[in-house]
């Protein structure tokens, strides 16, 4: 009596079952690849615009209370990135909130995405110096 043994190797359906889970496999990774990228984008423009707008915070900032730069106003600029060709619009207004305290707020938005904003506001008092 022979026992029969099966053939070495594998079979045609289990080299598709195999062949189907790693395609799978590679699929999700794929598709967590290309969301990971996006993600990176938009965390880059958004840190950029936080830094753009944190500048002109900081000059503001460094002023003294009484420059007329500080004085009530409203101003609008375009700038673009060295890194990049995204381009970013940068707002500010400035308030005088009373004698002695201004409002300066500045908000910025690329012009790609202008419903996703940064938004920074200083207050600054003659009696405290900042």
């Amino acid at each position: 009596m022979t026992i029969r043994q099966p053939p070495p190797g594998f079979s045609l359906l289990e080299f598709l079952i195999s062949l189907s889970i790693i395609t799978f496999l590679i699929t999700g990774t794929a598709q967590l690849i290309i969301h990971s990228f996006f993600v990176k984008r938009q965390v880059e423009i958004n840190l950029k615009m936080a830094e753009l707008a944190s500048l002109k915070l900081e000059y503001f900032k460094s002023l003294p209370y009484e420059s007329g730069e500080l004085k009530e106003s409203h101003g609008i600029e375009s700038l673009r990135t060295q890194w990049s060709q995204e381009s970013f619009q940068r707002e500010w207004r400035i308030q005088d909130i009373s004698s002695n305290l201004k409002k300066v707020e500045i908000e910025i938005y690329s012009e790609s995405h202008p419903h996703k904003k940064v938004r920074l506001v200083l207050f600054i008092s003659r009696e405290l110096g900042f």
